[in-house]
């Protein structure tokens, strides 16, 4: 199912938006939509790197009570 939504640019983003998107012989829309996804795609990496830090700072964490209980 495909939901059509308005989105108010700024008029100076607008104008940006129209060159590039000529500039690569997209369509504003295929431009912006294409941003993002780009956008979101990264978005995504970075909730999966902060997920893998703080997992590891835990590990960590972990290993630091143990030792200093071994000692």
């Amino acid at each position: 199912m495909t939901t059509i939504t308005t989105l108010f640019i700024p008029q100076k983003i607008e104008k940006e938006v129209k060159e590039i998107s000529q500039g690569f012989g997209l369509s504003k829309e295929d431009f912006i939509i294409n941003a993002i996804l780009f956008y979101l795609k990264n978005l995504e990496k970075k909730i999966e790197l902060k997920k893998e830090l703080e997992t590891w700072e835990k590990i960590s964490n972990d290993d630091l009570l143990k030792f200093e209980k071994s000692i």
